[in-house]
């Protein structure tokens, strides 16, 4: 914990009200950028290719569903490049918005590195496994293994938060991008307007608040980070309950 602190205190010396808007607002779109180009990609091969051998998977162990429309719109036993390339672009989407939510929250994780890796991954799996496995529709009652076909489902979000987290941290170390990456990488928060100016309302109100004493230290306290840290784990209960009521009312 103390170390976080000491990083985090760094990090908000480092903005202080003498550094240029310019230079600060780079900085934030070249994060933005890197990482989400990071978790695009990371996305599109989650989700397009691990996300198609699961699928592949539970149609060969479950025949009789083969040719049943999923929930998801997908027929189950068929694969088909049109519906390859739909995944794909599915997992690009998500992958981008994902990475918009690291952002988010990368200034939260605390401990070692095994651990910062853990909390990262294991929250969002339980978040989105709660909202993917249901008890309505045909994908959770048809398949089987039950448990098999939703570890698969709670599998994928970890294993795409945790490729981002490990390269896209090492992306922002060593790459620096030149300026039409960076506008490859800024270009899909064009399409997700409200996302993007909530994004840049955060930015604004934070370095907004080092040009006041008590901003400042407010950021530089470690409680608000805590709260935060706080909230998040009480949402990560409720989606582990939810996600256990689905799996008992499913079995």
């Amino acid at each position: 914990m103390a170390i976080w602190e000491g990083r985090m205190t760094s990090a908000v010396l480092a903005g202080t009200p003498r550094t240029p808007w310019r230079e600060d607002l780079l900085g934030a779109a070249r994060t933005l950028s890197v990482l989400t180009v990071v978790g695009g990609a990371c996305g599109a091969f989650v989700v397009g290719v691990v996300g198609r051998l699961a699928m592949f998977l539970l149609a060969a162990l479950n025949p009789d569903a083969t040719g049943v429309t999923s929930d998801d719109g997908f027929v189950m036993g068929q694969v088909t490049l049109s519906g390859s390339a739909q995944l794909v672009l599915a997992g690009l989407q998500l992958g981008v918005i994902g990475a918009g939510f690291y952002v988010v929250v990368r200034g939260l994780i605390i401990g070692p590195s095994w651990f910062r890796l853990l909390t990262v991954s294991l929250g969002p799996a339980v978040v989105v496994g709660a909202i993917v496995v249901h008890t309505d529709g045909v994908d959770f009652r048809l398949l089987e293994p039950l448990w098999l076909a939703a570890g698969l489902f709670i599998a994928l979000p970890a294993v795409y938060v945790a490729l981002l987290h490990v390269l896209g941290e090492r992306a922002l170390e060593r790459w620096r991008p030149t300026s039409w990456l960076m506008a490859i990488g800024l270009a899909p928060w064009v399409l997700l307007l409200p996302v993007t100016l909530a994004l840049a309302a955060g930015f604004t109100a934070l370095r907004s608040l080092r040009g006041y004493d008590t901003g400042r230290a407010l950021l530089l306290s470690p409680w608000p980070a805590r709260f935060l840290r706080a909230g998040l784990a009480v949402l990560c209960l409720a989606a582990l309950i939810d996600l256990r009521n689905d799996l008992v009312a499913l079995s």
